[in-house]
């Protein structure tokens, strides 16, 4: 005797794989649209620091997260420290800000260098 059923299993497997193969499509163009967003983010961020006459000649860059903006460098004195945080939380689409800018007196110790450009990695040592 035939089994009635078993088209009908073929084409619920089928609708079922289709299903799932769209929904990873979705979640990786979301992903790919999050991440030119981050990089959008990340260089009007910089354009605003650059437009601040005590900021546009320090060493300082952006970079962006969902939105969580981390900034990194630094600064002669804590006053413009402060200075890019503010303008940075003033920039549309900003969630948060990290300011992890450091103050460096005198000469910095990385001299000639600029902040990274690729990545930020940090790491607890608790």
């Amino acid at each position: 005797m035939r089994n009635s059923r078993h088209p009908n299993a073929i084409v619920l497997s089928s609708l079922l794989l289709s299903i799932a193969i769209l929904g990873a499509g979705c979640a990786s163009s979301k992903y790919a649209r999050q991440h030119d967003a981050d990089r959008q983010l990340s260089a009007l961020v910089g354009e605003r620091l650059a437009e601040v006459p005590v900021l546009a000649n320090a060493r300082v860059a952006a970079r962006s997260h969902w939105g969580v903006v981390a900034l990194v460098g630094e600064v002669p004195d804590e006053n413009t420290r402060r200075e890019a945080e503010r303008v940075a939380a003033g920039v549309a689409g900003v969630v948060r800000v990290d300011n992890l800018i450091l103050v460096i007196e005198g000469e910095s110790k990385a001299e000639a260098s600029a902040p990274a450009t690729s990545a930020l990695i940090l790491a607890r040592t608790d």
